[in-house]
């Protein structure tokens, strides 16, 4: 499996996001008369996403990975913060820029696949609505063999055609929204846990179908997802979230080879390993107590009240990423030197 990053990395970014965050106003205690309260959803996160690389999102449920995506193309609020389309501001707080050329560049991959195409149109219909939506003028016969073209690239067929969604599989229908995803030639695609809701026989299958579209066609990938084992087979590059912010970002070998957040080592050592010599030998980290509420996050750092490293200090500051290691990981702990570093998949 070749998941080596691309050459030039510096010089090949596509999308910049600097100290985004997005937030939204909730009723406190479910009422509406009762006042609004912050939901910080994504809080100050900055990364980027180069060439023909796959930049994987991990972290658990509520972690603001999702929203994250969305606000990317438009689709959350962001509150502050930026997102640069090959160095273009394109989504800003209150600013109405002209967003035809991200939409273009960057598709979007949806979690459910049924749910994700109208049951009212036919295959055909839905691969070739980018082209149209986009005001491409293209001959039909031109737009008929591309849509064709391209479900044949994620293994359907002519056959597949003037039928609906309903007359498929889920492990189809995640084919189908790939070719609409691709159909437009974009640049990056937005995979917001493609397979979390697919059979675990079919999840393999999509997750190498991505991987060779993306070396057929340069493709880069934002790869969002809480399974960190489908992660490791597609990225090149890892990105581990917990309420809203930036635990550990860096290179794939680096963060499960070597993760320096305790809260990464943690994911880590809750992966199952198939070899039970060295499941027996693994020392499991476990998390005290619930994750926290994002209408109210502990002071410092958010991942402190379930952190087995956390000091008194932990809870007067924000960490902020900084660099270590020979790959560049940005870390976001005060302890990140003193914190011992181990390997908890047993591989790099």
């Amino acid at each position: 499996m070749n998941t080596t990053p691309p050459a030039n990395q510096d010089a090949a970014t596509l999308l910049r996001v600097d100290n985004l965050k997005v937030q939204f106003g909730v009723p406190r205690g479910g009422f509406p008369w009762s006042g609004k309260a912050t939901l910080r959803a994504v809080d100050g996160v900055s990364f980027n996403v180069r060439r023909g690389e796959t930049v994987g999102l991990v972290g658990e449920s509520g972690c603001g990975k999702s929203t994250l995506a969305r606000a990317i193309i438009g689709l959350a609020p962001v509150a502050s913060g930026s997102v640069r389309w090959l160095g273009d501001e394109t989504v800003l707080p209150g600013a109405h820029r002209d967003t035809s050329r991200l939409r273009r560049d960057v598709q979007m991959i949806f979690q459910d696949p049924l749910a994700s195409l109208d049951p009212r149109m036919t295959i055909e219909q839905i691969v070739a609505e980018p082209l149209m939506t986009h005001g491409q003028n293209i001959a039909r016969a031109d737009v008929q063999r591309r849509v064709l073209t391209m479900l044949e690239r994620v293994g359907l067929n002519a056959q597949h055609l003037r039928r609906y969604p309903h007359e498929f599989s889920g492990g189809q229908c995640q084919r189908v929204g790939i070719a609409r995803a691709l159909i437009g030639e974009p640049q990056l695609v937005i995979c917001d846990e493609p397979v979390s809701a697919l059979d675990v026989s079919i999840q393999a299958q999509i997750v190498n179908l991505l991987r060779d579209l993306q070396r057929e066609l340069s493709l880069s990938l934002l790869f969002v997802a809480h399974d960190l084992a489908v992660v490791k087979a597609i990225s090149h590059r890892v990105l581990v979230m917990y309420l809203g912010r930036v635990m550990e970002f860096g290179d794939k070998r680096e963060v499960y080879g070597t993760p320096r957040h305790p809260y990464t080592r943690a994911l880590l050592s809750a992966v199952p390993v198939p070899d039970p010599v060295v499941e027996r030998a693994r020392r499991h980290l476990l998390l005290r107590g619930e994750i926290a509420s994002p209408l109210s996050p502990p002071s410092g750092c958010a991942f402190r009240t379930r952190c087995p490293d956390a000091i008194d200090a932990c809870a007067r500051e924000i960490p902020q990423p900084v660099t270590h290691g020979a790959k560049a990981t940005r870390v976001a702990c005060i302890r990140v030197g003193d914190v011992a570093k181990e390997a908890p998949l047993g591989n790099r």
